[in-house]
């Protein structure tokens, strides 16, 4: 095996010892390499002359079976300022020395974008595995340049990244790390082959102890470059690598060598990140904390929502969010690049449950009548846009309501409304009410004055809509003849009725017929229903023996709901027959009472 050659330079003796002990740790595993388990070479640590020089071995533990890739970064110390003087003005040479293995100190490396191929798609029998790498220089005042150490390939400049030991096959499982210098070992703890795949660009080269690459070497590395100088705090354009396995592997490690020089370059440049975190629900978002990697820069939205992220190192960065307020959904990351001395902006737009207040209140009843306000419908009505309104239902035998679920909005009318009542029983009236200042969680009231006469002297029919309930709502339909008592009906009797059939028409926005049924204890209970119309369904239903004196549900119609912009829903029905028991014709003396159906 031949031995690679080091060059020397005036006032650089301390590189020529270090690359001279590198270069022979590097020759004797390279040597001892066997055909089944590759174990790496052992560079030696820190020479006690100096420290500034670190073992630089990032291990890369790749889970095909997550799809994640992490990177573990070994502990080191680059003492800038005592490996290398400052630069002269008119000169780019650097004194003391002029190469560096670098570690998890001086530099961050990220991956993203796994991808994994279906097997054979590249190589017979082979998956490949493929992410992005970045690298991000975490030094102050110090650049990345093209190393002395290992030799780059002829023609070739910028930051060195390769693979170590490429040919490996590992049999049982665990994963081990071995040696203590800048390699890469890949180690299965499944059964299989793992080697760098052709994503790694450059061809392989043989940077320690051969001239050339003959067939059968084990000490030739495909190699990726990264464009040089990389400027203090910055991060480079990612570059895809990857690896072809066997089916057989679930996860796998490998180490990877970063090989640059260092050189002075001043303060590192910087930029701003800075815009707005808002939700349209919600307006302006304050307290929540934006952070950008690489780097971790962080800032608090204020009272308007914005932030400002200042002296940001330049660069590809990503900008998130954490802290937001309970109920908000994180929007997810942005990627924005920051410039030396410029602004970078990067707004957020939060979707968050709309905040809601309560609204509750009593029904004062007034006048002659005294019905039961059960069926009654309170619908609140925000006045900010962007808001809907919500309704409850006034439960039987009760005069008060409570709805703990009315919207506050934004902007101009935020947190004012109106609350109307609506199927009220047949001759109540009342005015809409209205509420002012609603706050996140606090409760506006607003009572109502009903007032309430006896129903003129006509038979009644009713239509009320039930409570929205699970997509579906109910319609009732009723008839009462004990509000009229005609001598040519049953005599001095009370007028009675046994047959009851109409049509009905409703808006089809929202509103789906289903079906209709008997009423729960009603004597009318041979309910017959059908739609051949959308938006209209026709019905009869009558009485076996005599007729009934009193109210009765003459059916029970069922509708599905479907999604849409808010909407009023109101019947329309025509009366066809209501009889008497003895056949005499209710229709021309009955009051029509249809039902209004609000649809947040």
């Amino acid at each position: 095996m031949q031995h690679a050659r080091t060059s020397r330079r005036a006032g650089a003796r301390l590189f020529a010892v270090r690359a001279m002990a590198v270069l022979a740790a590097l020759t004797v595993a390279a040597c001892e390499h066997g055909t089944e388990v590759a174990s790496g070479p052992s560079v030696p640590g820190n020479a006690p002359d100096n420290p500034a020089l670190t073992r630089a071995a990032f291990v890369f533990y790749v889970n095909t079976q997550t799809h994640q890739v992490s990177i573990s970064a070994p502990s080191a110390t680059v003492n800038a300022a005592s490996a290398i003087a400052p630069k002269s003005a008119i000169s780019t040479s650097i004194v003391g020395p002029r190469f560096s293995l670098i570690a998890g100190d001086a530099i961050t490396l990220t991956a993203s974008n796994y991808h994994a191929s279906n097997v054979g798609d590249f190589i017979t029998g082979k998956i490949r595995v493929q992410f992005d790498l970045s690298i991000t220089n975490k030094l102050s005042s110090v650049q990345l340049i093209t190393p002395t150490f290992p030799t780059p390939p002829p023609g070739v400049s910028g930051v060195l990244m390769f693979p170590f030991a490429t040919h490996v096959t590992v049999t049982s499982g665990g994963v081990s790390v071995g040696g203590s210098g800048d390699s890469l070992i890949v180690e299965l703890p499944n059964r299989g082959e793992v080697a760098p795949s052709v994503d790694w660009d450059g061809t392989p080269f043989n940077f320690f102890n051969d001239a050339d690459c003959p067939a059968g070497s084990n000490d030739c590395y495909r190699y990726e470059t990264y464009t040089a100088p990389i400027a203090p705090g910055a991060t480079t354009v990612s570059r895809t690598v990857g690896f072809d396995i066997d089916p057989t592997v679930a996860n796998f490690s490998a180490k990877i060598i970063v090989a640059a020089d260092l050189q002075n370059s001043g303060p590192a440049p910087t930029g701003t990140i800075s815009g707005t975190v808002t939700s349209p629900q919600r307006g302006a978002l304050s307290g929540v904390t934006v952070t950008a990697n690489v780097g971790g820069f962080n800032s608090t939205t204020n009272g308007t929502g914005n932030y400002t992220l200042n002296n940001v190192t330049t660069g590809p960065k990503t900008v998130s969010l954490s802290g937001l307020p309970a109920g908000c959904t994180d929007p997810g990351s942005q990627a924005t690049t920051v410039t030396t001395g410029n602004t970078s902006t990067v707004n957020f737009s939060v979707t968050c449950t709309m905040l809601t207040g309560s609204v509750s209140g009593t029904i004062t009843r007034t006048g002659t009548a005294t019905p039961d306000f059960g069926g009654t419908i309170v619908t609140a009505t925000p006045a900010a846009s962007g808001t809907s309104p919500s309704s409850v239902t006034i439960a039987v035998g009760s005069l008060t309501y409570s709805n703990s679920n009315v919207q506050i909005g934004l902007g101009t009318g935020a947190g004012n409304g109106s609350v109307a009542l609506s199927n009220l029983p047949a001759g109540c009236t009342t005015a809409a009410g209205s509420y002012t200042g609603l706050t996140a969680g606090g409760t506006a009231t607003v009572n109502f004055t009903v007032n309430c006469v006896p129903p003129p002297a006509f038979y009644q029919y009713n239509a009320v809509w039930g409570t929205i309930t699970g997509g579906t709502v109910t319609l009732t339909l009723s008839f009462d003849p004990s509000t009229l008592n005609d001598p040519a009906v049953n005599g001095t009797g009370a007028d009675d009725f046994n047959t009851f059939q109409a049509t009905v028409t409703y808006p089809t926005g929202r509103l789906t017929f289903s079906s209709c049924a008997n009423g729960a204890g009603s004597p009318f209970s041979n309910i017959n229903a059908n739609s051949t119309t959308a938006g209209s369904f026709s019905m009869l239903n009558f009485k076996n023996g005599a007729g009934s004196t009193t109210a009765q549900v003459v059916a029970v119609c069922t509708f599905t709901v479907g999604a849409g912009t808010t909407q009023t829903a109101t019947t329309n029905t025509s009366l066809e027959v209501i009889s008497s028991g003895g056949g005499n014709n209710l229709i021309p003396n009955t009051q029509k009472h249809e039902g209004t159906l609000s649809i947040p």
